[in-house]
């Protein structure tokens, strides 16, 4: 810290006189800066003249005396900053629990040549992590002498008292700051500390505060171990499984202890409770190996002790430094009449006292292989920092010991086959278009999906084409994919805040799309026994419906071309030792669906016929080749608009057919009908009919002559 120092000087020049009784009156300094002032005095007298009672007096001469005040004094940390480059001055460490408190010192100096009085204040700073609590923070200070003597006792003041100092005395300030609430690692305090000069704050000249204000920062750093405990366990099996009819089945558990705080821990207690279906093996008994306890960076190793009938494994006293890692291993095996419904689920926990190294019986900190803790008690997640949710994390995830009473069965139901649109752009989000399928796990004792990536536990979901109306060809370039999708309110089609999953050349992660676990927001579980998911598949497409080859715009048709869709549940690998599941008839894998292209399948006919009425002819009659025409008979034309839907729920809404005649024909009227009956029509050399509907499976049909001119100009 740099001192602030304020000096305010009068340089006196004069002679004092006496005459009698002498008397200094101060004035104020002109100018404000040069701090001089004058005294001016005169000596007086009264007396009585022998024979006369009346009291008589004199004054003599006024002298002048100029007097010379030197304002001047320092307030300065006592503490050495431990780390000038940064933002703060990070010189005190705090204890992370509440109620702590923190010392700054400072030494107030009086460097002037007057008597001065200073106002002490201490003040929140803004912008830091957290504040103080002003009210139970203590001043204190002590004076010393020019020899740096003590003079007088500690004396304790309020915020806001003064300290009254003469030349050449110091006051050595001890703040002891209390922060009430819990903090996490890291956590940075700024305590202001300021001084007021009770001299310097009267003179005129010195109205701004800083004339006469010295300030100190003061930083404290929250100080804390953080510890991140992995806890795993392999059976002799070389998995995560315990046969419970092999009495020589045994679990070897290995427990890390690394501590990722700001501060060593001292005095820790390390601890595993094992559960109603594991005790540990005592060292009379088969398969026992003695526990063991290493520390990675010199800290002395503890002993594990087991106590509790075999049921506790506890090191006590254990030290680690910042960045060490304790590691303890032992052996359990399965309890007298264990069986699968007894809990074989355990923790190992660090319980530590940050301020008292005596014990670990009264912890603020107990921290949980899984981040759990006891309902109600402290927890290490209190003193972690959220902006950095790796430091500390606990893993319980590979300590789970499972029984041997593991089935795997995963069934996806049956897939449905559907018509679209010719055209159905990505942005249609409707049932029509999206295939919903329920994967479920059969199983017992099995989590599904628990696992991401390339992990044994994870299962894929492969959602790729496989075959087209092509033989040989499996994709068809009109049909896509638009969206794979959770469908959370089985309603068929894609919801705002349902989840939509991502893939890579068709592969999804079934993981995905299962839920978090409870507390977590990115983790999520898998798939229970007996739990199932939803997944929707949402298509688009981009056919065309031309007849006409010759087209320069639109010369494709591909109303009935399909594409199959296989989708495949892919477990990845074996789960505690139970292998991936086959697919079966009670249970398949897969399943598929088609996907048909449909809409108005528009064709034209003709007939060359007398025009004196409509023809009446067979189908078959009718021609989409050409005709050769008499050169009075007129030409009949039909033309046909068929729904080639199938599902009865496709009706086509306001069907519009249109036709322009060639200039060289000449509309014949009262030739038109139509079937159904049209809701309005444009009949003339240019023909527009409209339909309200049209049932799926059904047509709509326009029949109109038109007679061609026998020089071929009309």
């Amino acid at each position: 810290m740099k001192p602030n120092l304020f000096q305010y000087s009068v340089l006196t020049v004069g002679v004092v006189a006496a005459m009698g009784i002498t008397t200094a009156n101060a004035a104020t300094p002109t100018g404000g800066t040069s701090g001089s002032f004058n005294v001016n005095n005169k000596a007086t007298a009264s007396y009585t003249v022998a024979g006369n009672t009346t009291v008589q007096t004199a004054e003599s001469n006024v002298v002048t005396v100029n007097v010379s005040e030197t304002g001047s004094f320092s307030l300065i940390s006592t503490v050495v900053d431990a780390n000038p480059n940064d933002d703060f001055g990070r010189d005190r460490a705090i204890n992370a629990q509440a109620v702590s408190t923190v010392d700054f010192t400072h030494t107030l100096a009086n460097a002037g040549n007057i008597n001065d009085t200073y106002t002490v204040n201490i003040a929140n700073a803004t912008g830091d992590d957290f504040d103080y609590n002003l009210g139970s923070s203590v001043i204190k200070y002590q004076k010393v002498d020019a020899s740096g003597a003590n003079t007088g006792g500690l004396v304790t003041i309020a915020n806001g008292g003064t300290i009254a100092l003469a030349p050449g005395e110091k006051a050595l300030i001890t703040v002891t700051a209390q922060a009430d609430t819990k903090r996490v690692a890291d956590a940075n305090g700024i305590l202001t500390v300021t001084a007021q000069s009770a001299y310097l704050k009267s003179k005129p000249s010195n109205s701004a505060v800083t004339t006469y204000t010295a300030t100190n920062t003061d930083n404290a750093l929250t100080k804390t171990p953080l510890y991140a405990i992995t806890k795993s366990a392999i059976t002799n099996l070389g998995n995560s499984n315990l046969d419970l009819n092999s009495t020589t089945a045994y679990v070897d558990y290995t427990i890390t202890v690394k501590n990722e705080g700001n501060i060593a821990g001292t005095a820790i207690s390390i601890s595993d409770d094992l559960p109603s279906g594991l005790v540990a093996i005592a060292s009379t008994e088969a398969n026992y190996v003695a526990p063991t306890v290493t520390a990675s960076n010199g800290s002395a190793a503890g002993t594990a002790v087991i106590s509790n009938a075999n049921k506790t494994i506890t090191v006590a006293g254990q030290n680690i430094k910042v960045g060490e890692t304790i590691t303890v291993t032992f052996r359990a095996e399965k309890a007298t009449g264990a069986t699968a419904t007894s809990s074989f689920v355990n923790y190992a926990v660090v319980r530590d006292n940050t301020k008292d190294d005596a014990t670990a019986n009264t912890p603020d900190i107990i921290d949980r292989s899984d981040n759990g803790t006891n309902p109600g008690g402290p927890t290490e997640s209190t003193y972690e920092d959220p902006a950095k949710p790796l430091v500390g994390k606990d893993d319980n995830t590979n300590a789970t010991v499972n029984t041997t009473n593991q089935t795997r069965a995963i069934a996806i139901t049956p897939g449905a086959n559907k018509e679209i649109a010719l055209v159905t752009p990505n942005t249609i989000n409707d049932v029509t278009n999206s295939y919903t399928y329920t994967i479920t796990n059969n199983g017992t004792d099995v989590i599904e999906a628990a696992g991401t990536g390339n992990n044994a536990n994870a299962v894929k979901l492969s959602i790729k084409p496989t075959a087209t109306q092509d033989g040989g060809i499996i994709d068809n370039p009109n049909i896509s994919i638009a969206r794979v999708y959770v469908d959370a309110n089985n309603n068929g089609k894609f919801d705002t805040g349902e989840i939509e999953l991502t893939g890579v050349n068709g592969i999804y992660d079934l993981n995905a799309a299962t839920p978090f676990v409870t507390g977590s927001t990115t983790t999520r579980k898998g798939l229970a026994p007996g739990e199932s998911v939803k997944i929707g598949v949402q298509v688009a497409s981009t056919g065309k419906g031309s007849n006409d080859p010759n087209s320069t715009t639109d010369n494709v048709n591909n109303i009935g071309d399909f594409e199959t869709l296989t989708v495949a549940v892919q477990p990845n690998g074996a789960v505690s030792g139970t292998a991936a599941p086959t697919s079966t008839a009670g249970n398949p894998l897969s399943t598929t669906s088609t996907t048909t292209l449909q809409g108005i399948n528009l064709k034209k006919y003709q007939i060359a016929a007398n025009c004196d009425a409509n023809p009446t002819v067979t189908a078959a009659a009718w021609s989409t080749g050409n005709v050769t025409a008499n050169a009075d008979q007129c030409v009949f034309y039909k033309l046909e608009a068929k729904n080639t839907f199938m599902d009865v729920a496709k009706i086509v809404n306001n069907l519009v057919v249109s036709d322009t005649l060639d200039s060289k024909l000449t509309y014949q009227t009262n030739s038109f009908s139509a079937s159904p009956t049209a809701t309005t029509q444009t009949l003339g050399q240019s023909i527009q009919v409209t339909f309200a509907s049209i049932a799926a499976n059904t047509t709509a049909n326009v029949v109109f002559a038109a007679k061609p001119s026998q020089t071929g100009t009309n």
